[in-house]
């Protein structure tokens, strides 16, 4: 009797996660329909675009990596914190979330042109399959929406940075140009700090993302307080300054050189605190 009692417990967490048959049953449909747009788009790769396996390839991965671990954090946020039906990510999407992270893993680890195009793809036929469905159904929710767009924004500094069309490279002048691969090009040497740019940048966007949290609360645009803005902005960049500090001195003390591309680690740094601001809010007030 207690296994049944306990069985039952169980598919009533489940249930309540929103891991039920139906649930499952779209997820596979959509899996296939993923598959299907990744296929298509991975063989009009190969076919007519050349891939450099050049180092912005590599930052790629690792962006990606980033912003799936983040969905899945706010997937687990969402369903453990907020009552069953404010939950707008789905645990069904889970094993489609791992697929992609393992693909942009390795990734991140082996820079070769069919990876790099497998891993685009599979990105790209994810967005598709996604933004279909949230034309065609009420399945697609604002964080799906902005998940796609940073999506579009990886996949436009990919091809930025990394292809070129095969007609393109065969037109080129010189194949380093077509190819977007600049061999290894000497690394400037880093300072202990960050430039002037990038503190007006961090500090503007976090600013921003200040005026955005208290708009969250419930605040109108003319009510939100000069002061709370400043606080929230001056705590932000103090705790990215701290937690890119600690292994910049650290790979100092060890190596007795700075570690290299502290500037992107500070900015990485800083949109992890931002989104545990921001979705904190997010949750507080889809609770109110």
């Amino acid at each position: 009797m207690q296994s049944i009692n306990g069985a039952f417990d169980l598919a009533t967490a489940f249930a309540e996660r929103g891991i039920d048959l139906r649930t499952l049953g779209v997820a596979y449909l959509f899996m296939l329909a993923t598959v299907a747009a990744t296929g298509a788009a991975f063989l009009a790769t190969r076919a007519y675009l050349v891939i450099s396996p050049n180092r912005f390839a590599r930052d790629y991965a690792v962006c990606v990596c980033a912003v799936l671990l983040t969905v899945l954090i706010a997937m687990v946020l969402e369903n453990e914190i907020q009552p069953p039906q404010l939950a707008t990510l789905q645990y069904a999407a889970v094993p489609q979330l791992l697929l992609l992270l393992a693909i942009h893993l390795t990734l991140a680890r082996r820079h070769e042109p069919w990876l790099i195009a497998l891993g685009a793809a599979s990105l790209a036929g994810t967005a598709a399959a996604t933004a279909v469905a949230g034309v065609a159904t009420s399945l697609v929710h604002p964080a799906h929406w902005l998940m796609l767009l940073s999506f579009a924004t990886l996949l436009a500094f990919l091809w930025r940075k990394c292809v070129t069309t095969k007609r393109g490279f065969v037109t080129a002048n010189s194949i380093y140009v077509g190819s977007k691969e600049n061999g290894d090009a000497r690394v400037a040497p880093q300072k202990p700090w960050l430039g002037l740019p990038q503190w007006v940048a961090l500090t503007g966007a976090s600013v921003a993302l200040a005026i955005v949290n208290a708009w969250l609360r419930g605040a109108g645009l003319n009510q939100i307080p000069a002061l709370e803005v400043a606080a929230q902005s001056a705590l932000l960049l103090t705790i990215t300054a701290l937690i890119s500090g600690v292994p910049a001195l650290s790979y100092w003390l060890a190596r007795k050189a700075w570690m290299p591309e502290l500037t992107r680690f500070a900015w990485l740094v800083w949109i992890v605190v931002s989104f545990a601001f921001t979705y904190g809010n997010y949750l507080g007030v889809s609770e109110a």
